[in-house]
């Protein structure tokens, strides 16, 4: 018996399925639109990437799913899990319009006279009402939609300007992120791997803590721990805004290290904008950082001279001590919050002092940058 070659068993239900793969299908298969000019595609074992991220300023990237995967749990757990649905489906939105063999839908039942369907007559227009339509006619021409397949899609349309987290538009693998283009790349560069962006891309203290952002909100910790370790490097010339972000970010280490150098700023020099970062309990502690200093270094300031059994029967007592008061009232005119008190080093002693005098007044000056180092330097 010959093979029916016919057009009749290629929608056959009865067939075999065809096998599933060996590896889970990805999530969805749409790419970008490609034609358009990207501002950054950065190439990856000399390949385009296939994922296309668009900042609120407009600016269009063309980046390496692989990487996002590896790097952000955000787009792991968006495309690494994949539903049982999507595997198993097939495309069906281009195959012709035919009827299953093994789903038959049986017609609604004929309305005769027979008094005893008159009794069924409710069951029957409920019949008539759910039934399917019938199947179009083949001989019509096939709709608009599928006339058109030769042309390229639209492509996406522009994103909204309110975006404040990862949206995708159009297409799962097209997206609208809340970024401007300087801090994404900063950010790809931090997780891409080296070589592939530009060296030194955080420049700047404003683009570093919106790197450090936008590291916390795709949770990407190999981008989270080089910026954050890159804040540190803007300690020295920005100490308080550090500080704020620190506390912002809740970063207790760097709060503590920045610290050291925020306090010595006045609170009056304080930006509103770092003032709001740092918050209440934030300011509270740098504050109270300053006024314990303070009072620490004005109650060391406040010690008198080591006595002896020399000192009570000295006849240059008395000027030893007037040296002494008067060297610590200087101290105390330009005491600063971060002074450790090495400035009584500086006391003259010349004038004829007793030696043994000379001797307990350097015994004095010990015990207190011994105390003045005590006092604590960090939150």
């Amino acid at each position: 018996m010959s093979p029916d070659k016919s057009l009749s068993n290629i929608f056959d239900p009865l067939s075999s399925p065809p096998p599933l793969p060996a590896s889970p299908a990805p999530a969805y298969t749409a790419l970008p639109y490609r034609d358009t000019a990207f501002h950054v595609a950065p190439l990856l074992n000399n390949k385009l990437g296939e994922v296309e991220l668009e900042t609120c300023d407009g600016k269009r990237f063309l980046v390496h799913k692989k990487v996002l995967e590896s790097e952000t749990v955000f787009f792991h757990i968006y495309y690494g899990f994949v539903p049982l649905w999507r595997v198993q489906s097939q495309p069906h939105n281009l195959e012709p319009y035919h009827v299953s063999q093994t789903t038959v839908t049986a017609p609604p039942p004929a309305i005769t006279s027979s008094p005893l369907n008159l009794l069924c007559l409710p069951k029957i227009l409920s019949n008539l009402r759910h039934s399917p339509p019938p199947p179009p006619n083949r001989s019509e021409s096939p709709p608009p939609a599928f006339s058109d397949l030769h042309l390229p899609p639209p492509p996406p349309p522009l994103p909204p300007k309110d975006v404040n987290a990862p949206t995708p538009t159009t297409s799962p693998y097209t997206w609208v992120v809340p970024e401007t283009a300087s801090v994404l790349e900063a950010f790809l560069s931090l997780i891409y791997p080296t070589g592939t962006f530009a060296p030194n891309q955080l420049s700047s203290l404003d683009l570093t803590s919106k790197v450090v952002r936008a590291a916390m909100g795709y949770q990407s910790s190999k981008a989270l721990s080089s910026s954050r370790d890159k804040l540190g490097e803007f300690i020295q010339n920005s100490p308080v805004e550090v500080y704020a972000l620190a506390c912002f970010f809740k970063f207790t280490d760097l709060a503590k290290l920045s610290s050291t150098t925020a306090m010595i700023v006045q609170p009056n020099e304080w930006t509103q904008e770092s003032r709001a970062l740092m918050g209440r309990l934030g300011a509270e502690k740098l504050l109270n950082l300053r006024e314990e200093r303070l009072n620490g270094l004005k109650r060391i300031l406040e010690r008198q001279v080591e006595k002896d059994e020399h000192s009570d029967t000295c006849v240059r007592r008395g000027m030893m001590e007037h040296l002494w008061q008067k060297h610590r009232e200087n101290v105390k005119e330009g005491l600063k919050v971060e002074s450790e008190l090495l400035e009584l080093l500086t006391v003259d002693l010349r004038g004829g002092h007793c030696g043994d005098c000379l001797v307990s007044l350097g015994e004095t000056i010990r015990k207190c940058l011994l105390d003045a180092n005590s006092l604590p330097k960090t939150i």
